[in-house]
């Protein structure tokens, strides 16, 4: 049962993982820094100019304004600022960004539309991505690993482009089958969308079909293989829930820990909500538009007197956009009621 396991490993060399997969390395990846990666994985940075094409996929956790490396956040305006550099510094001729994260579409919102970035993000900014070849069809050489092979979005584009590379399709055709396909998120665009004219071959290497990985996707169709998805914040919790099933104790341990972390910080963000509030227990709308500076001034308070965000936290960064909102921008009545409920 299931595809037969595949070593992903095998003849890849990995140029940063673990301890070295932070912000700071990617930041410096990016702008080509490489004394600031000295000692860390095996130093190499981008070596592009104003002649080059940059394609970037990024996969991991998010909320709103942040997302996740292994053991640190990354804020949206961190992202902006490095993007800027390297346009000021001639890193690229054009670049491509795919993001696969919760509510990944607030990570763009500040992006300029005049520097030949093109974006396009697995959610708007106010929902989940998904998971996608969960539950029984994340079976792998007969075994089921209780988890997610994949995320809707990316595999959705990666499986289109199995299909597309070599054929002079353009990231507009690209991004219209991903949007027809991911049915569970909204996949949203930004940046300068006149780049959409190019072919993805472009931007995600040259097409070699004797090293193409078998489609998904049926040609000609926008209806890949179905499987079971579901959101990305829940796969760590059913995956314990699952393995707990199967006779698991310490998925059990694993199960009850992580929900009831859910429940504390769900707690500790209605306490901060109320207290900037004055006591009101009304249901604050995410803004349209969040102020990206209170916001990272209240997730750094947060960070300081909380700890930094979890998994189950992270979904609660969408508070602190409201709540910034609600202050008109103001982070400091956020900040002190964060001490309050941190103390």
């Amino acid at each position: 049962m299931g595809t037969p396991g595949v070593d992903v490993y095998a003849g890849c060399n990995i140029d940063y993982k673990g301890k070295d997969v932070t912000p700071a390395v990617f930041e410096a990846v990016l702008k080509g820094d490489a004394s600031a990666v000295a000692g860390k994985g095996n130093g190499k940075v981008l070596k592009s100019s104003t002649n080059s094409r940059v394609f970037v996929n990024f996969v991991d956790h998010g909320g709103v304004g942040i997302v996740a490396f292994p053991s640190e956040i990354y804020h949206a305006t961190d992202l902006i600022a490095t993007l800027d550099a390297m346009h000021t510094t001639g890193m690229y001729k054009e670049l491509v960004f795919y993001l696969e994260a919760c509510e990944s579409g607030s990570m763009f919102q500040d992006l300029k539309p005049d520097i030949n970035i093109y974006a396009t993000t697995a959610s708007n900014a106010a929902e989940s991505s998904w998971g996608t070849y969960c539950g029984a069809d994340a079976m792998v050489d007969g075994k089921n690993i209780n988890s997610c092979l994949g995320d809707l979005y990316s595999v959705n584009w990666m499986e289109d482009s199995d299909v597309s590379m070599g054929k002079n399709w353009t990231l507009a055709e690209q991004f219209n089958k991903v949007v027809k396909l991911t049915d569970k998120s909204h996949v949203i665009e930004f940046g300068t969308k006149t780049m959409k004219t190019e072919f993805i071959d472009a931007f995600q290497g040259d097409y070699n079909s004797a090293g193409r990985g078998a489609a998904m996707v049926e040609e000609g169709t926008f209806k890949p293989k179905a499987a079971i998805s579901m959101k990305s914040p829940d796969a760590e919790i059913a995956s314990a829930y699952t393995r707990f099933m199967e006779g698991s104790e310490a998925a059990g341990l694993e199960l009850v820990a992580g929900v009831q972390a859910r429940i504390a910080a769900k707690k500790t963000f209605q306490k901060i909500t109320a207290t900037v509030m004055a006591g009101s227990n009304a249901i604050l709308a995410q803004p349209a538009r969040v102020d990206m500076q209170c916001h990272k001034t209240a997730y750094l308070a947060y960070k300081a007197q909380c700890g930094d965000f979890t998994s189950q936290t992270m979904p609660f960064s969408a508070t602190l956009a409201a709540l910034c909102a609600h202050t008109s921008g103001d982070a400091r009545p956020i900040a002190a009621a964060i001490t309050e409920a941190c103390a």
